[in-house]
């Protein structure tokens, strides 16, 4: 997976969707949407990813695509698509009916110092 800023669509099985940005470099993952911060990694190649996110909430007043929950994990794992974009799912153990889809797209590459 190429280091990059990434657009994000997230939606869930209860049906909710937002959207936010993250910046994945050398696997580290970054990023944050309305209502949530983003850190973790990504592992794997183009084909096939897996890793761990953790999520902190930090606009208690917006309603997301992960209902009533405040901090938790996100264990994840897709594939690469063509264009430089992913498409990962999955869900928190807390929650096993609430299923999570995140839909990244390609903005800006940056270098594995971070810039742009």
């Amino acid at each position: 997976m190429q280091n990059a800023i990434y657009h994000l669509h997230l939606s869930s099985s209860a049906g909710g969707t937002s959207e936010g940005l993250v910046v994945i470099c050398q696997g580290s993952v970054n990023g944050a949407d309305g209502g949530f911060i983003y850190s973790g990694h990504l592992t794997g190649s183009d084909e096939a990813l897996s890793g761990k996110l953790t999520l902190k909430r930090w606009s208690p007043s917006l309603t997301t695509v992960f209902e009533a929950l405040e901090d938790f994990d996100l264990q994840v794992s897709g594939h690469a698509t063509p264009g430089n974009s992913f498409t990962i799912s999955g869900g928190i153990s807390s929650q096993p009916d609430l299923a999570i889809t995140i839909a990244g797209r390609f903005l800006s590459a940056v270098n594995a110092a971070g810039a742009t």
